[in-house]
This record gives structure tokens, sequence and C-alpha cells, in this order.
């Protein structure tokens, strides 16, 4: 019987990575733990991210169970309008730092739990605690109700993200450091019920050097002996027989071209770039740290998408926008900005896609409709299904689980296949719709078990997450079902 779980969060793997490294055996501690590559007590469903597919988002997702109009943080960039959190002054957020430089979200996600207190839906450690049971998380932004938060230092925070070749910190470095600490207290303090590891080395490689290049080699060279050496502390106070374990990603990651060119930004404080789009229309857009309550425009840029937020004209953020005059004229522009370069020669060629949503009409959860660059207003299914194959993963279930109080006016989407993103310049991009960047990897292992205990947990793990998908319209799985996994494989 299962009394423990442990979660093995790693930041960015993508699954398909992830089966080819436990079909070439080079995997070995990951590989026992789900009984090879003949899965004999493991199990791996095909997961998709949220959108967008970028970490903040997901991360709440995975460790809330709901979909970011729930759980309320919509991308690792959002503005909050109506300043829900602030005293009712419109708020922008960069849980990345972004290009304005807001370099005090960035701080204060690990310094006072920024992130877990914007959540609106209690996580999964909450849920456990109500139930006396203890958690500790080690490394990841999300710890509400954990007894333990073992969060990276700011100075390892500043020397893993912006330090250089001589006072940088190094990815396995910043991963050992986090394990260390972890180890260090699970022989002081004992097994807690729950134990979340968080690995961020790899995502950060892989926007270095590319999915293709950072990926398969840090999961082998690094990830996968760390994870020996945490069973192995485990298993010197508890036969990892107890245990539930849970192997998953946030997202993936697609390749892009690392250029001005290709990377597309606010540009503080030196280049306007995207910016002039909003001075050619006589708009004000938040470009520089602390305009958000003062400012007609907001772009928060995800990767491979970015969401545009617009203030009513003679209004205040609060208001409704109206959709004919405040928001049509500037996704139009974003259009023939992409066409021609017209307003800003940077998005000429950038963008694959161009989303609305009428607030006026349906309310502040509306969903996005497509504007085509003919200037139709088309459902996302009739545009989706108008899109070449193989671009987008279950797009219009995702597109309609993210919209709520804090989505964008407008929501972009960055031309993948001629390697566009939002954000400075990188190698490996994701929070767009693409498979590439959006598959997570998700796997279920119960090391040990008998072969008819684990069919019967395999199967009550693979049908709670299925029921859900289906009352959810037929959904594909997410990462917001992880823990409908984890929950229906802990039941007695």
């Amino acid at each position: 019987m299962t009394t423990h779980h442990l979660l093995l969060d790693i930041d960015g793997l993508r699954p398909d990575v992830f089966r080819a490294a436990l079909n070439a055996g080079t995997i070995p501690n990951l590989a026992a733990l789900l009984g090879g590559r003949e899965l004999s007590h493991g199990l791996i469903v095909d997961a998709v991210a949220p959108a967008p597919s970028i970490t903040f988002c997901s991360q709440a997702c995975l460790f809330t169970g709901a979909h970011p109009k729930e759980h309320g943080i919509p991308g690792n960039q959002f503005f909050d309008r109506f300043g829900v959190y602030n005293n009712d002054i419109p708020q922008f957020f960069a849980f990345d730092v972004g290009d304005t430089l807001e370099v005090d979200d960035a701080v204060r996600v690990f310094l006072d739990g920024l992130a877990s207190a914007r959540l609106m839906e209690e996580t999964f450690y909450e849920k456990m605690a109500a139930q006396g049971k203890t958690s500790v998380v080690a490394g990841n932004m999300y710890a509400k109700g954990a007894q333990t938060w073992i969060k990276p230092s700011l100075a390892n925070i500043a020397r893993f993200t912006k330090g250089g070749n001589l006072f940088g910190m190094s990815s396995r470095e910043y991963d050992e450091n986090i394990l260390a600490r972890l180890l260090a207290h699970l022989q002081q303090n004992g097994l807690p019920d729950i134990i979340t590891m968080y690995f961020m080395g790899l995502d950060h490689d892989s926007h270095h050097y590319g999915p293709e290049k950072g990926q398969m080699p840090y999961l082998v060279e690094h990830i996968d002996s760390m994870v020996g050496q945490l069973l192995t502390a485990i298993n010197s106070q508890l036969p990892i027989t107890n245990y539930l374990i849970t192997v998953f990603s946030d997202h993936g990651q697609i390749s892009v071209i690392p250029d001005d060119q290709h990377s597309l930004r606010m540009g503080f404080p030196f280049d306007k770039e995207v910016g002039h789009l909003f001075t050619a229309l006589g708009l004000d857009v938040h470009d520089y740290p602390g305009e958000d309550p003062h400012c007609d425009a907001v772009m928060a840029l995800n990767g491979g998408t970015a969401s545009v937020y617009l203030q009513k004209k003679d209004g205040h953020w609060a208001d409704v926008p109206l959709f004919a005059r405040d928001i049509l004229p500037v996704a139009r522009a974003f259009w023939e900005a992409h066409a021609t370069g017209k307003y800003a020669t940077e998005l000429r060629g950038a963008l694959a896609g161009v989303l609305v949503r009428n607030v006026e009409r349906d309310g502040w959860e509306a969903h996005f409709q497509a504007l085509t660059p003919a200037g139709e207003i088309v459902p996302l299914e009739t545009w989706f299904a108008a899109q070449p194959d193989g671009l987008y993963v279950d797009p219009v279930h995702r597109l309609n689980h993210h919209t709520g109080l804090y989505s964008g006016d407008i929501l972009l989407i960055s031309n993948y296949a001629d390697g566009y993103y939002f954000g400075k310049e990188i190698r490996g991009v994701h929070g767009g719709l693409h498979p590439a960047d959006s598959l997570a990897t998700l796997a279920y292992a119960w090391p040990g078990a008998a072969p008819d205990d684990w069919a019967r947990v395999k199967g009550r793990i693979m049908e709670a997450i299925a029921a859900r998908c289906a009352r959810e319209g037929g959904r594909m799985p997410s990462t917001c079902d992880m823990l409908v996994g984890v929950e229906a494989g802990l039941s007695n």
C-alpha cells in the first residue's frame, strides 16, 4: 500500500526526450521507478500544458489542479487591471523580470511567496495539511500549505539567472544546491508524507542551448543521478515501495532563432521595438517599471504568445473597453504590421494569429475569437481547423480554460514556423500552442508493486483523469490533471 508521495518536477522536460532516454536505458534511476521501458510498474500519460505553455501558469495548474482561469496566474507576465491585491490600483506582474525590468516581482516570488499569494485556488499541500499530512517543497515557487519550503537564496537566483562566467552558477550547481539542502533536511527531520523536488536546470539549459542540445544531456548526465541520490536517502528511512511517485514537467520547448529580428520585445530601456505600434496608434504602452496604473496599454510577453490589455478610452482600467472602438483597431493594426511592417517594422512576418475577446458583449470571462487578416471575426474552432496540420495541440480547449479576469483583450500568437517569439534572445522557448512546447511529461510509478496491485492503482489513475477530461468537453489530459492522478493513486 502506498502511504507517501514523491513529486519529481523537471521544468521544461519534453515527453519525447523522456521517452527516448527511457527506451535507450540512459536514465537508470528514473527507469527503475517505472519498471524500465516496459513500464511494469509505471504509467505514462500523454499530457499538454495550459495556454500559455509557460512556467508560472503551468506550475500553478500542477499544484492546484485548476485551470488558469480558475487559479488566476495566466502567465509568467500578466496584468491585473482591477488591482485586486493592490488596493484597487492596477498592477503588472513579471515573475520572470520581463522587459520592463521589474525585478521586485522575481525576487518576491521566493522572498515572500508572491506567486503563491496570487493563487485563487487551494494548493495540494493545503488540502493534504487539512488531512494531517506533512509536506516538504524544495525549489518550487508554489509551496503554500507545506510545512517546510526549501527555497533558493536570492544570491543563487541572481548567480543562476544573471551571473556571467566568473560569478555565475551553472544549472547543475543550482539544482545540486537545492537537492543538498533537501537531503540535509530529510536526514535531520525525517520523512514527511509528501516530498516535492523541483529541478529548474534542464529548462535553463534548454533555453540557452536549444532543446535539441540542452535537454537530453542534462537529463542523462545530471538529473538521473540526482534522482538516484534522493531515492537512496528516502530508502534509508522508509522502503521506496511505500511511495507513489510522479515524474512530470510543466511544458516542453521549441527551437527558435536567437537574434534581435526574431525576439519581439518592448525593449526598455533602449529600443521600443514592438512599442512603436502603440505609439503610432496614440497609446501609451507600459514600458518602464511602475508605469502600470498610468498607461493606456499593457503587453505581457509569454514566449510563444503575448497578451495585450487595453484601457477603455476616457475611462479607467476596471471599465469595460468598447470592442469596436478600443479593441478591434489595435488588433487590426497588428495584422497590418505583420503584413507590411506598418506601425512597427519588427512585426513584419512575425505573427501567426491574432485573437480577440468581446468583453463588452460577453463579460470578463469572454472567450477568444480569431481575427483573420482580412478583418473577419470567426470562432476558434473554424480558424484552427483552417491552419496547417501539426502547428497546434488541443488549442480551443486550452484557450477557453485560459480566459478569465486576468486575460488580455488581444492574444497574439508568434510565428514559430519562421522562428519568432516574444521575449529576449534565446535558442529555446515555450508559451505557445505548438506540440513541441506544449506537450508535457507526466508519469506515475509505484516501485516494487505487485502486478495486481499496480494494475488496480494504474486503472484508478487512468479512469479518474479520463473522467475529468470527459466532463470538461473531451479535452486532452493536461498538467492540471497531475493531481487527479495522484489523489486517485493514493486513495484506498
